[in-house]
Formats: C-alpha cells, sequence, structure tokens
C-alpha cells in the first residue's frame, strides 16, 4: 500500500499564509498521510526563479503542527550542510515532543553554491559535511540526555541534550538525492531514500543495484512528483494524463520499490489545488489500496 503526501506550496508565486495553511488542514481532512515543506534560505538571484520566494521550513512546519492534529510533517527536504547540525537536531526534536512524535526528517546536500556563500559554509565538501551531520542527528537523537561526539568537523563532550524526540531513536531520517551516492549515503546512513521521480525503471534499477547492502532491512523509497491532471503529454518527474495513467504511473513506481509518494499538486489556485486534491482521493487512492 502506497502512502500519500502533499508537498505544500511554501515557496512560488502563490505561497501565501493562507494557501500553506488551508492547503496542509485540507490534506488532513481528505486523508493524506503527510504534508511537507521545501527548503531555501538565502539563494542569489541567479538561482531564485523557483525558490527564492520562499517561507522558511521549521518554522513554518513548527506552525503547522499545532494547526493539525494527527497528520505526518515532514521536510522536502532541509539542505542539512548549511546549518548547523546541532541547532537541527534541537529544533527537530522539540517538534517531535510538541508535535506529538509525527516528524519525519529528510536530508539533502543542495545543489546552489551562491546559496552556501551566503550563508558562510563551504561547498565544495558538503558531502564529507553531510556525512558527519547525519551522524550527529543520530547521536543527539539516541535517547541520553548526556551526549559526545568526535569528528572532523563537528566536535561535543559531555552535552547535556534534553529533550530527547519522542520517537525512540528520533523521527524517521531519510536522504534526498537522485544520485547513486545519494542513495549510497540513505542506505548507510538514514532510514529511507527521497529522489525526485524520473523513471520507474530507473529507480528500479537504483534499488536492486544496491539490494545486498539494503539487506532487507525497514528502508522507505519516498518518491516526489509533480500532479497535473489539465497536462496531457507525460513529462519527466510528472503525473499526467487522465486517473488511470496516473494510477498505472503510480503503480510501475510501487512495483519498482516506492512505498511513499510526495505529490506537489499544480494549481491555478487555492480552489484549483483543493479540487485536484479531492479528485485524486476519490479517483487514484483507492485503486492503490
Amino acid at each position: 500500500m502506497i502512502k500519500f503526501g502533499i508537498t505544500l506550496p511554501n515557496y512560488g508565486p502563490d505561497a501565501g499564509r493562507l494557501s500553506i495553511i488551508d492547503t496542509a488542514v485540507a490534506a488532513e481532512r481528505l486523508g493524506f498521510d503527510s504534508i511537507w515543506v521545501t527548503d531555501h534560505l538565502a539563494l542569489p538571484v541567479e538561482d531564485g526563479d523557483r525558490f527564492g520566494h520562499i517561507y522558511e521550513a521549521m518554522t513554518t512546519l513548527a506552525f503547522l503542527g499545532a494547526s493539525t492534529r494527527q497528520i505526518k510533517l515532514g521536510f522536502s527536504t532541509l539542505v542539512l550542510p548549511q546549518r548547523n547540525p546541532i541547532e537541527v537536531a534541537k529544533q527537530i526534536a522539540t517538534l517531535d515532543v510538541l508535535s506529538g512524535g509525527r516528524i519525519i526528517f529528510t536530508a539533502g546536500i543542495g545543489w546552489s553554491a551562491g546559496e552556501y556563500k551566503n550563508l558562510g559554509y563551504e561547498f565544495k565538501n558538503r558531502g564529507k559535511r553531510m556525512d558527519e551531520a547525519l551522524r550527529v542527528l543520530r547521536t543527539c537523537w539516541r535517547g541520553q540526555t548526556k551526549v559526545s561526539f568526535n569528528g572532523i568537523y563537528y566536535q561535543f563532550q559531555d552535552m547535556v541534550f534534553s529533550p530527547t524526540p519522542l520517537q525512540p531513536g528520533g523521527p524517521p531520517l531519510w536522504v534526498a538525492g537522485d544520485s547513486s551516492i545519494a542513495l549510497r549515503r540513505a542506505i548507510l546512513l538514514g532510514d529511507g531514500w527521497h529522489p525526485n521521480a524520473s523513471s520507474a525503471a530507473r529507480l528500479k534499477t537504483q534499488l536492486e543495484n544496491n539490494r545486498t547492502l539494503i539487506n532487507n532491512r525497514p528502508f522507505t523509497v519516498a518518491v516526489r512528483f509533480r500532479l497535473d491532471f489539465e497536462e496531457k503529454d507525460s513529462t519527466v518527474g510528472g503525473l499526467t494524463g487522465s486517473a488511470q495513467d496516473i494510477i498505472n504511473t503510480l503503480k510501475d513506481y510501487q512495483d519498482a520499490g516506492m512505498q511513499v509518494a510526495l505529490i506537489n499538486f499544480s494549481a491555478k489556485n487555492q480552489n484549483d489545488r483543493e479540487r485536484a486534491m479531492r479528485r485524486f482521493m476519490q479517483d487514484i487512492k483507492p485503486a492503490l489500496v
């Protein structure tokens, strides 16, 4: 059974207070499993066309935790190496406790060198710092109120960390990225992998090539899609066409190894977005249960 989440409109031209809150509340009311916020902090103008207007992810999800009751709350995706991982660990632990254990955390390395420069973080070594930062999160979330870590980039001794997350061991920790390196990082350091949709065949090949590493342990594959009922031609990373076309595409991804689909509903306005969400739950989800 596929679980379905919605990526919220916290970025782009129609991102605003009401569109974010109304989409989150509608998602919970309609029975979606999770809601997700996108992250960027300080993009330069040349990289800001799509994500320049964006509501900060951590703050937005904290607000939505108090505006909802049961739906899971996730990041798709927080750029971890351009933040202090101790601060992130503390923020996520706090969110997990205050939300009643509803957080799913997904980390990525990001792509904008200009954003890293604006924030004062090194871009070239972000992969190595990402690996170590993920270990810092694990250390802080393991349930002990006194923690220590001795790495190349991050060190702390006998640091008090309280409260610890409500979920034992911390929230599910997924790693984002489409590459084989990202998948390997997810397998070795995370609980799941979060790529963008490209093709079900590619997803299947990537997972099969790493089947020995996964070794039948619990490992979530969550794919991010764009859905547009009005668009008839299939596009890379898109769910388009008739309801049956979309069902068939999602079944192909499910057969390839996907368990969670995170959907960005293309919409002209909020009414259009909620109409598409209702149609999805009425015409598509029942065929995938």
